[in-house]
């Protein structure tokens, strides 16, 4: 779930070409499905996307590794969370 108030990168990165790659175009159609709850660069309601990487895509427009980058508020991370110690 990303949360009310997530802040969302606005620059499309783009390929060495200039083109907007796979990644790129798949976050730009998560974004269309849930422009009700994007007001400017963040969220207006809380979002559930099927995954950690789709939390990703939506909010970094990929080259991100999700399950590294996504905290806690204690800062832990989901792959520390998915790991039986």
């Amino acid at each position: 779930m990303i949360k009310s108030g997530a802040k969302l990168q606005t620059e499309i990165p783009l390929n060495k070409d200039g083109s907007v790659g796979f990644s790129a175009r798949f976050a730009q159609k998560l974004r269309i499905e849930h422009e009700n709850e994007i007001t400017g660069k963040q969220t207006v309601a809380d979002i559930v996307l099927k995954s950690p990487n789709e939390v990703g895509l939506f909010l970094y427009f990929g080259g991100t590794n999700s399950w590294l980058q996504l905290k806690d508020k204690d800062g832990r991370t989901l792959d520390s969370w998915s790991k039986v110690e």
